[in-house]
């Protein structure tokens, strides 16, 4: 602040006004001293009065500019300040309500994003329908305005919407939400009349709303305020309804219906995905029995050719499978070796029914026709794409741990495990059953053979499961019709 400044404050000052005033004060009651004083002496108090009258004259211009004006002056801008600084400090109120209210929204806002953060993390994990759909109204009332969640699906086919999730319940509440499209009153419910027109339905004021809303007391009851009912749409097929419920009047806002419209849409998403998830398990399911069905037409083939040993390959599928299981094998590694199991002995469509049949030793000649199945099993089924080896573990399924197997002599880990499993299994059902050359040699001769042959013939790993499964677990084979 400049000298200027500071004289310009002096003056205005009330202290300095207050001295003026107290010197003229005092000058004044000097003057009335001076006249009582010389009462007897009237002209010369006559002359005090006149000289005190002018004195007055003199002076009061001299009051007015460097008392009262300047006076009125200070406590003109005083009020001036006043008035300003009460202006600033509402403006200032005025900002911070502000403020406020925008963090606010910027919390709420924050909070609906982390919601969708949500829903997108489900759609990306879940793959079960109740887990997805549950996880998705759970993520809604992360949003604290928003009290009750229900989603319910329209499946193919049908008129009636299936509830699939619902979060912040009561029983009473959910028994009363029950849509049939059929039905001409469904109009009349909000989400009934969300699916029909296919655009959203919100009641801003259940209590005062003029639409028939069935479940309202129910609702009112339980502290709703406002509700909306959002379609679920794939392209323009309404295929589910998205209903929520607020303790808020008027809670669903512009971004509040945003929000919502986006978690409908990937609930769309969800439904699409699991539609399209159980179709193609339909698929794979009728294209697995397809498989099955022509194995098993093939296996038969060859059990017609080879009365003697009908059955066979379904009595190696059982004790083979029972030994994986045994082992802790994957459920997709098992079914890999029952479809090796049922096609083991393809290769056996080239050696001669008669060979096959014949009620005598084999000779030499004979032995080796055999002794080719493996080869043409595997020069039949390699063709094929299976999601197994299983051209390779066919023909390997006659290959023993010490090299002495065929056809190609490999040992030990040079083996597929699930060839070393079939051989095990191969060769206790030969074992125990009729053939045209012997008869029966029994269960026990058949678990002697590998018991004595462990790690020399058979994987060790694979006869002491086979071994508990007979001794300990009571395994035997199922009677084939």
């Amino acid at each position: 602040m400049t000298k200027n400044n500071n004289k310009v404050s002096l003056y205005q000052s009330p202290i300095y006004l207050f001295v003026i005033l107290a010197i003229s004060v005092i000058v004044a009651e000097m003057q009335i001293m001076i006249c009582f004083h010389f009462l007897p002496a009237f002209p010369v108090v006559i002359g005090a009065v006149i000289d005190s009258l002018l004195l007055f004259i003199l002076l009061l211009p001299i009051i007015y500019f460097f008392v009262f004006r300047p006076l009125k002056l200070h406590i003109s801008k005083r009020e001036e300040t006043e008035t300003a600084l009460r202006f600033a400090n509402e403006q200032l109120q005025c900002n911070i309500t502000n403020l406020k209210q925008t963090e606010e929204k910027l919390r709420h806002l924050n909070t609906i994003l982390i919601s969708l953060r949500k829903v997108n993390e489900a759609l990306l994990t879940c793959k079960e329908e109740s887990h997805l759909f549950g996880k998705i109204c759970d993520s809604i009332l992360h949003v604290g305005f928003i009290k009750f969640v229900w989603i319910g699906v329209i499946e193919k086919g049908s008129s009636e919407v299936k509830l699939v999730a619902q979060k912040g319940f009561e029983d009473v509440f959910i028994s009363s939400i029950n849509i049939d499209l059929k039905d001409v009153s469904s109009h009349l419910d909000p989400i009934g009349k969300a699916i029909h027109t296919g655009e959203p339905v919100d009641l801003l004021d259940i209590e005062r709303d003029s639409i028939k809303e069935p479940r309202k007391d129910e609702a009112m009851k339980r502290g709703y305020a406002s509700s909306v009912a959002i379609p679920v749409k794939d392209g323009g097929e309404v295929v589910g309804v998205l209903s929520v419920c607020s303790d808020k009047k008027y809670a669903f806002g512009k971004e509040e219906m945003e929000y919502l419209m986006e978690v409908a849409n990937d609930i769309a998403v969800g439904v699409k995905s699991l539609w399209l998830e159980k179709d193609l398990k339909r698929s794979i399911g009728n294209l697995q029995r397809t498989l099955n069905t022509t194995i098993e037409a093939i296996s038969l083939m060859g059990e017609m050719r080879d009365p003697y040993t009908a059955g066979h390959e379904r009595r190696v599928a059982q004790l083979a499978c029972a030994i994986a299981k045994e082992i802790g094998m994957t459920e997709d590694q098992i079914e890999g070796i029952r479809v090796c199991a049922f096609l083991h002995d393809i290769g056996k469509i080239v050696v001669p029914s008669e060979i096959l049949s014949k009620p005598s030793q084999l000779n030499e000649y004979e032995y080796g026709i055999v002794k080719s199945h493996p080869r043409v099993g595997y020069d039949i089924l390699k063709r094929l794409e299976f999601p197994w080896p299983v051209a390779q573990i066919v023909l390997q399924h006659h290959e023993m741990v010490n090299g002495s197997g065929y056809p190609m002599g490999l040992k030990g880990e040079a083996i597929g495990f699930e060839a070393r499993i079939l051989a095990v299994a191969d060769v206790v059902e030969a074992m125990s059953g009729h053939r045209p050359y012997r008869a029966a040699l029994g269960i026990d001769k058949a678990l002697d053979e590998i018991s004595r042959n462990k790690e020399v013939l058979y994987d060790a790993k694979v006869v002491d499961a086979c071994m508990r499964l007979f001794m300990e677990k009571g395994f035997r084979f199922e009677a084939l019709g």
